[in-house]
């Protein structure tokens, strides 16, 4: 059964009650929480702070859609912020508990300075928030971006968190396409066992499109993780926030939902 998400990036504007009314006319059950009445800083979105998280879960009970993943802003490439993304992820993992997300995503980013050793101190913080995160029930995914977005990068990561069983990734199709671009598979096949949430999206010659109009397989990477029986959402991830000039989310939404899957 085809599980649909929409990351709220592509409407970050809106309040919570817009954002599951979005939801609810498109059908889709959960949400991925990236800003929301115009904020991006979890810990100053009004909506879940600790005295309104009750009426917040309320709504999201009420509109039967599931908070799926919580968007952060944490990344591990930088060694003098480490400490302070560290701390961020705690308190972001904190937030997610209280309001019941499965998941908080976060970042590599970058490879900055020598490789191992930039490899090494990401996955010591995302080894430490899956630790953190566990007793909670809650689950940390390192989103496929920016230069962690090959294999043996990926690999180096996985291995490093063994035993973490609240450990997985978010594949993001555009972030390998640069690196792997009709041969997806390759990338696909090596780490399918690790992939526990999908960013849909569409480019074209680095231009975001809506999906279907641009150079990503968008309908042969879903037909085949279902055939694979991939068991995770497809969320689209319009992102208006950063590029103003892209129609609503709706055009987009609709646009995914009418492709020949």
């Amino acid at each position: 059964m085809m599980k649909w998400c929409f990351s709220t990036l592509g409407c970050t504007d809106r309040s919570l009650g817009e954002i599951l009314a979005l939801a609810h006319r498109y059908g889709i059950a959960a949400v991925e929480v990236r800003g929301i009445g115009g904020v991006l800083d979890n810990g100053e979105i009004a909506d879940f702070a600790p005295e309104n998280a009750p009426k917040t879960k309320e709504m999201l009970q009420g509109a039967g859609v599931m908070p799926l993943i919580l968007g952060t802003s944490v990344s591990f490439h930088d060694k003098e912020k480490f400490a302070e993304n560290l701390q961020a992820g705690k308190r972001d993992i904190e937030i997610a508990a209280r309001l019941g997300f499965s998941a908080v995503r976060v970042f590599g980013n970058r490879i900055v300075g020598d490789e191992a050793e930039c490899i090494g101190r990401v996955a010591e913080g995302v080894r430490a928030l899956s630790l953190v995160a566990a007793p909670l029930g809650v689950s940390v995914l390192l989103e496929v971006h920016g230069d962690f977005n090959t294999v043996p990068r990926l690999i180096s990561i996985i291995e490093r968190c063994d035993g973490c069983e609240n450990f997985g990734l978010i594949w993001d199709i555009c972030h390998t396409h640069a690196i792997y671009g009709a041969d997806w598979r390759r990338f696909y096949d090596a780490l399918a066992p690790f992939i526990r949430h999908v960013h849909l999206k569409d480019i074209k010659k680095g231009l975001h499109v809506l999906p279907g109009e641009g150079e990503l397989p968008i309908c042969e990477v879903i037909r085949t993780m279902q055939a694979d029986g991939y068991e995770g959402c497809f969320s689209l991830e319009w992102e208006k926030h950063w590029h103003k000039e892209l129609p609503e989310i709706e055009v987009a939404l609709e646009r995914l939902l009418q492709l020949p899957i």
